[in-house]
């Protein structure tokens, strides 16, 4: 399992905020990131302003078992409307987890206990992979901070796999898999069980891994989040099973 979690996601979101921001210039806009060929510059920051409003709606409503938080359309701008737009989000989204610790209780759309620190994490782990891919579009990346990496990962298994939001169908995919992130000295034991996937604190050591997947956390995130091939890892066993994993 991870070992490395973020302590502080008011402090990272404004570092890859500020990161993501700097690259960003009404020049940019139009163009497309090599990570996200289905998008453009405005696109993704667009998907922010969305995910910034849903946090900061999720945080501040009284949660209930009865009642979802609705997702909010995604808002129509562009030139420098986008910009504004981005950076009006973001200091309510930073006003919101300031006023909203990570342990105060909030609605989820996940399998995981309802407190703010869901959202904080989300924000953030999308901001760094928003970070990431902008910077594709320019030319200029740098990975992924290794405590958001691993953080990115551990969410992809806690939240998003459990509600289904992986990329295709793998209905045939069996097996154990291990993704080892070294810099973070963080492990992940995964089976997947006729496309089923289920997160394992530690597997029987008699039973054998069927793929193996070792990296940078930034490469593992970035593979698994499909920003990047799992080529890009030390890849051993069946690359199939990696590629179940992957979600969006």
């Amino acid at each position: 399992m991870a070992k490395l979690r973020i302590t502080d996601y008011l402090t990272e979101l404004k570092t890859e905020a500020a990161g993501l921001r700097s690259v960003c210039e009404p020049g940019v806009l139009d163009r497309v990131a090599p990570s996200r060929p289905d998008t453009t510059v405005a696109g993704i920051l667009l998907d922010l302003v969305r995910l910034y409003r849903w946090t900061v709606d999720a945080l501040f409503a009284a949660p209930s078992e009865d009642r979802d938080v609705a997702e909010p359309p995604r808002p129509e701008a562009s030139g420098k409307a986008v910009l504004d737009l981005f950076d009006q989000s973001l200091a309510a989204v930073l006003d919101a987890f300031e006023a909203r610790g990570p342990e105060s209780p909030a609605w989820t759309w996940a399998p995981v206990e309802w407190r703010a620190e869901f959202w904080h994490r989300r924000a953030t782990v999308a901001t760094g992979l928003a970070r990431w891919d902008l910077q594709m579009a320019v030319g200029a990346t740098a990975p992924v901070q290794v405590a958001l990496a691993a953080d990115a990962v551990t969410e992809a298994f806690e939240a998003f796999i459990p509600v289904g939001a992986r990329r295709g169908a793998h209905p045939d995919a069996t097996g154990l898999v291990q993704l080892f992130a070294q810099d973070a000295d963080s492990t992940w034991f995964v089976r997947l069980r006729e496309g089923r996937v289920a997160l394992l604190d530690q597997p029987d050591a008699r039973t054998e891994l069927q793929a193996r997947a070792a990296g940078s956390a930034s490469d593992i995130a970035l593979a698994l989040w499909g920003r990047l091939p799992f080529g890009i890892c030390d890849v051993v066993g069946d690359e199939r099973l990696l590629q179940a994993l992957r979600v969006e």
